[in-house]
């Protein structure tokens, strides 16, 4: 695959003047003798970057913090075996957010946010609208031990009938319907709320649509006892479609994930269709005569395509290829250290085998709840880090010029991912000219689009790899002598190398340095 970008570079002058270093430059070629005087050629010099295999923490990838923000390293938690990471997971119920009506807590998510990006990481949120039966509200939350109700109390109270008067008992088995235009008309403006305040945030990487059902997963669970999908009680397309609309329709610039469902509603399809990403919480889940891992998520992927038993009046034939534009979540059920006592069904492969089945879905990011990490699983969860979401490596660099100031130098390498998974965000490529005191004397930017270097389709495919040309032009004003040529993943508009690639040479900066070269004057 080729790409074919030329730019102009942006390059800082040394100190010496231009009059001097044209002194030195006549007094170099005046003291040779004319025999040795050699006339510039054009040469090619190539290398090849040694890759590595250790785990890399990139932005946008990996493991997420769930409501901490570095519960590795916190002493507070006292998490060590937890991974390091890139990307915290928030949520929050609508009463948190909005407790008196049109008043709302954005010092909350503000300062969850800045807290995150503080640490260099960005953050994943999720709004919700009820809770499991009985749940409660934990420290520091100001409505510590009381029953969650999900919507403030002010709009319980509008489309409540059991609830009389202004106070809302401690009670939370009040089921909201979610065809109620009332509900709808709240909540459509508490989301363009949210969204004229963050939506332009660089510092929040996604939302996830959690705004139906018992924990935003689009159930009843513990308030039905059997049958708790949202289709078996009467809840048609049209009625459940407008939820990831209403939070599209306020965050239009930002990716979202719609929860997997069931096979008794069809909104997954029709939101990959439109370009959302998708996620499922418990994986992991392999308890006996039926689970998530053999029975909901085969069932409802099947339903998904249009595969299934029953109609899907939304099917996306190509659900399974929608990770190539868009981003795939887990979450795991229960927690790693909760498998650890359940040794009878989470074997060592078993969960082997969860790690596998979330790679070869292409997942980006995995909610491990925060928890311990077991050391039976730590070599596997380490295995699984080295491939989840993107991973990309330098494996060819062609350099070809006179290497005279002033001239051009073509610059040919290739690349590959070699995770599961693209990038979302395009973190452009950018060289640099190094001199030996660490200056950097010039910067040639490309206009390339990592999004578009895909993994192979499964374990068993060659990665594809992926060519970039670059033409650039040498400083005119310049030093002769030997430099160093850098490259570097940055923030778009930067030159902040963020990315780490599988290679070695990375300094202390993120750039890696890949050739030393001697240049001429002119």
């Amino acid at each position: 695959m080729l790409t074919n970008t030329k730019k102009s570079i942006t390059f800082k002058m040394p100190s010496q003047s231009i009059n001097l270093l044209a002194k030195i430059c006549l007094l170099t070629l005046t003291t040779l003798p004319l025999a040795n005087v050699a006339v510039a050629e054009e040469v090619t010099i190539r290398t090849t970057p040694i890759a590595i295999n250790k785990i890399l923490i990139n932005p946008d990838i990996g493991i997420t913090d769930y409501h901490s923000f570095d519960i590795k390293n916190d002493p507070w938690w006292n998490e060590p075996t937890h991974p390091e990471t890139s990307v915290v997971y928030f949520r929050w119920y609508w009463e948190e957010l909005e407790p008196q009506q049109g008043q709302y807590n954005f010092k909350l998510i503000d300062d969850t946010i800045n807290q995150a990006a503080a640490l260099g990481k960005k953050t994943v949120i999720r709004f919700m609208t009820m809770a499991g039966k009985n749940d409660e509200h934990y420290n520091p939350s100001p409505n510590a031990g009381k029953k969650i109700l999900g919507i403030p109390c002010w709009l319980k109270t509008q489309i409540d009938d059991n609830t009389v008067s202004d106070v809302c008992a401690n009670d939370n088995s009040y089921i909201i319907d979610y065809k109620n235009p009332l509900f709808k008309k709240y909540l459509q403006r508490f989301l363009m709320a949210m969204g004229n305040r963050y939506n332009n945030n660089a510092n929040l990487l996604r939302l996830d649509v959690g705004l139906v059902g018992s924990w935003g997963e689009w159930n009843l669970a513990t308030h039905k006892e059997f049958h708790s999908t949202l289709g078996y009680h009467g809840y048609t397309d049209k009625d459940l479609r407008v939820y990831p609309e209403m939070l599209a329709k306020a965050f239009p610039n930002k990716t979202l994930t719609m929860v997997i469902g069931s096979v008794d509603e069809n909104i997954l399809g029709y939101t990959t269709k439109r370009n959302y990403g998708w996620r499922a919480d418990c994986l992991g889940d392999w308890e006996p005569n039926w689970n998530h891992m053999e029975n909901s998520y085969p069932d409802t992927i099947k339903h998904t395509l249009g595969l299934g038993n029953i109609l899907n009046t939304y099917p996306d034939k190509n659900f399974l290829s929608r990770w190539k534009k868009a981003p795939v979540d887990f979450e795991i059920c229960y927690t790693m250290e909760d498998w650890a006592k359940r040794p009878d069904i989470y074997t060592e492969e078993k969960v082997k085998q969860t790690f596998d089945e979330a790679l070869n879905m292409h997942t980006s990011l995995l909610n491990l709840k925060s928890g311990f990490i077991p050391p039976q699983y730590q070599p596997l969860l380490n295995d699984f880090l080295k491939k989840v979401g993107y991973r990309f490596e330098l494996s060819m660099v062609e350099i070809t010029s006179d290497l005279i100031a002033g001239s051009p130098i073509l610059i040919n390498s290739r690349w590959k991912n070699t995770g599961v998974a693209p990038s979302y965000n395009n973190y452009p490529v950018v060289w640099r000219l190094r001199d030996q005191d660490n200056n950097v004397v010039a910067y040639f930017e490309t206009n390339n689009d990592i999004r578009n270097w895909l993994p192979a389709n499964n374990q068993n495919e060659t990665i594809p790899s992926y060519k970039l040309q670059n033409t650039f032009t040498l400083p005119n004003n310049i030093n002769a002598g030997n430099y160093f040529l850098d490259v570097a993943l940055v923030t778009p508009n930067t030159h902040n190398a963020v990315i780490k690639l599988g290679i070695e040479g990375m300094k202390q900066d993120k750039w890696y340095q890949i050739k030393s070269i001697y240049l001429n004057c002119k």
